[in-house]
């Protein structure tokens, strides 16, 4: 049911047991908040989202208090203007003074609400937060000093990733957030996913950056950097500088690279369709056997790392195909060791995701003692690098990557969002029992909301059932129901760490409360580049085939015995 409410002697509709903050923003009536997030349960933490309601003595929290007819509501009065003031004001009493050498000095969401409330001088002064940076984890690096305690990463990480390696630790005045006995994340429970990061408001939290390590490799005069560009990537900056699919934006991206100095640079889409074939092999085999079903898919580092934490008996199911990142690093430093000695070869690898950043630290990720991907480049490092450089990549031609691995097949960008990568091993999986492509064979994802679905295909002589999740707390929900129903009838359950996918990665440019939205126009710039492959099905991609007709040896680098060691002796 609606009715109408006043709001600054402006009539609006709203809708029954709608909150306050909700109706007010669809109508376009901004208000301020620094704890709020979509989806979640409001905690009204912060105050900042204050205003005047006729009849009510106090100043009440929008994102807490649901519409009531009659409601007549001020957002913009002298009162609450100076409530909201001295709120900003009280938070940046002992916040460091150090905007020009923060990470998000002008993307941060403090310092646009002081620039908002016209906060010019400090008004309060309070003792400098002294807590410890932990620069610990592979990717994630924590400064206490600079967090505001709006809860946001606390829940993300407790809710979302069902993690919680972070929490409010102590009372009152003294509370904090930190992990567990006041350690490093590297001993916490955390998996690197870099959910954190993306809602942080401030430059508490941060990912590891590896910006530095790619310079001085580009200046190295033995050391030959080469660039490997996930799909995913491309399609994000595509997205994040307002590129369209016919741009050619991996061409552009090629060409800001070489201008950086990278001796080489790859698409990495072919390694995504080697993943898929060797994942569609594993199916296959584990379905005619009927053994270790359903199979989980590998190629989310975060995912692994929970499963290795939080559920090892699971692990047996696993497929132990390496992530395309860690496949493309094998590549090229076979590929390129005869032309150039492997321990000069540098591999930068540019992904979405923070967690390849800890997937590539991993003593099961090296060959004969030398990591097959050297460094990981997020999209938001990309984009203050090539700024740093001085390149205008709108206005750069597009180059060709690098031979040979430039074929490959839709799977490639399929890889980018969630469900993609389970329709692309059903793809394969049809090819590998019919011989052909086939016209017939459809594979339709459920139109259901949410981010769990399934499919049930005929394959062959059998029916397999596909599924995929995205986000921790939906993966191990699912995982429970399939425990507890003793369901057989999914075979293949593809999992991405983050909502969304790749698409809502640790690694992309942080936009507030965009940050849903934005996942869902990458998934858009990932399928409107798919539209320009030429190729349907991985198995199709015809440079496949003189790689996988290598000997048994070459092809076990492209597996791993990650934490399945011992669950599959």
């Amino acid at each position: 049911m609606s009715f109408s409410i006043q709001v600054n002697n402006t009539t609006i509709e709203v809708q029954e047991g709608e909150i306050l903050l909700s109706a007010l923003r669809r109508n376009g009536i901004k208000i301020p908040t620094l704890c709020y997030m979509a989806d979640f349960a409001p905690s009204g933490a912060c105050r900042l989202c204050v205003v005047e309601v006729k009849g009510k003595r106090d100043l009440i929290t929008t994102c807490t208090h649901p519409v009531e007819p009659g409601m007549e509501v001020v957002t913009n009065s002298a009162r609450v203007i100076k409530a909201r003031k001295a709120i900003v004001e009280m938070l940046l009493a002992n916040h460091p003074d150090d905007c020009l050498y923060c990470e998000r000095n002008g993307n941060c969401e403090l310092q646009w609400l002081a620039e908002e409330m016209h906060v010019k001088e400090k008004k309060f002064f309070s003792k400098k937060n002294t807590d410890q940076r932990d620069h610990s984890s592979p990717s994630v690096y924590r400064d206490p000093a600079k967090c505001i305690l709006c809860n946001r990463c606390v829940r993300v990480c407790e809710e979302v990733q069902l993690v919680t390696a972070i929490e409010f630790i102590s009372r009152g005045n003294k509370t904090r957030v930190n992990s567990a006995f006041n350690k490093g994340l590297n001993i916490s429970s955390c998996i690197n996913c870099g959910q954190c990061i993306m809602v942080c408001p401030t430059g508490a939290l941060v990912d590891i950056s590896h910006i530095e390590k790619v310079r001085s490799a580009l200046d190295h005069p033995q050391r030959k950097p080469v660039a490997m560009i996930s799909p995913a990537f491309a399609a994000s900056v595509a997205e994040e500088l307002g590129l369209k699919a016919t741009d050619n934006p991996l061409g552009i991206i090629t060409s800001a690279l070489k201008k950086t100095g990278f001796a080489k640079v790859y698409d990495m889409a072919l390694a995504n369709d080697m993943n898929v074939i060797l994942e569609a092999r594993q199916l296959k085999e584990r379905a005619d056997k009927g053994a270790a079903l359903p199979m989980f898919s590998s190629c989310c580092p975060a995912w692994i790392s929970y499963a290795e934490e939080f559920i090892p008996d699971n692990l047996s199911h696993f497929s132990t195909v390496k992530s395309h990142h860690q496949i493309m690093g094998n590549l090229i430093k076979y590929h390129l060791e005869k032309e150039i000695p492997v321990e000069e070869i540098y591999t930068v690898s540019f992904m979405p995701c923070v967690a390849n950043k800890y997937e590539a630290s991993r003593e099961e990720n090296t060959r004969k003692g030398i990591s097959e991907t050297d460094a990981v480049i997020s999209v938001r490092e990309f984009l203050r690098m090539i700024r740093s450089y001085g390149i205008n990549i709108k206005r750069l031609e597009a180059e060709k990557p690098e031979q040979p691995f430039i074929n490959n097949s839709v799977a490639g960008q399929q890889m980018a969002y969630s469900g993609g990568k389970a329709e692309a091993v059903a793809l394969q999986l049809h090819l590998m029992e019919a011989g052909k492509e086939g016209d017939s064979f459809r594979f339709t994802p459920p139109k259901n909301p949410g981010s769990r679905k399934e499919v049930k295909v005929k394959i062959g002589k059998k029916e397999y059932g596909f599924a995929w999740v995205s986000g921790i707390a939906e993966a191990q929900r699912y995982i429970d129901k399939l425990n507890q129903e003793a369901r057989t009838d999914i075979h293949y359950v593809e999992v991405m760490a983050c909502p969304g996918g790749c698409a809502g990665g640790g690694g992309q440019p942080v936009a507030g409360f965009a940050n849903y939205e934005k996942s869902k126009n990458r998934k858009k710039a990932s399928q409107d580049i798919e539209k320009s492959c030429k190729v349907k099905i991985a198995g199709l991609n015809t440079e496949l085939s003189r790689i996988f007709s290598g000997t048994t040896e070459t092809d076990q680098g492209y597996y791993t015995s990650f934490r399945q060691r011992d669950v599959l002796k």
